[in-house]
């Protein structure tokens, strides 16, 4: 456990990188799962990829999308968008949530990132966990 404390304390302090830290616990056997113990600090990126990218639409129509991460990655990279229906989402500007989708998940974001309600009364959540 000291071990962990330390290598996430170096990444936390930017002395390695996440990449880094996960080999680091790696070579140590230690579990490298900072987010249930440590909420503020980063996630390392091999657990990031294995998470789930939610999207919920609520308005006329009712939305529950979710992808792994890797996936989304992929389908970004690709199509430079992620296949919404877009006629649910009413007045969004979907350049701009796809823009963001895109910066939150090179930042590995985890929680809410995109939690709006349109004046249509549509709202849309986008989180990752």
């Amino acid at each position: 456990m000291e071990e962990k404390m330390r290598i996430l304390k170096m990444l936390e302090d930017g002395t390695i990188t996440a990449e880094e830290a996960a080999e680091l616990m790696d070579a140590l056997g230690v579990d490298a799962q900072p987010e249930a113990e440590n909420p503020g600090l980063p996630t390392l990126k091999r657990n990031y990829e294995r998470k789930m990218l939610h999207i919920q639409v609520d308005g006329n129509d009712k939305v529950n999308i979710q992808f792994p991460i890797s996936a989304i990655r992929k389908i970004l990279k690709v199509t430079g968008k992620i296949p919404l229906p877009e006629e649910t989402l009413g007045d969004f500007d979907l350049d701009a949530l796809m823009e963001a989708i895109s910066e939150c998940l090179d930042e590995e974001i985890v929680g809410d990132f995109v939690n709006v309600t349109a004046v249509d009364g549509t709202s849309v959540r986008i989180y990752v966990e």
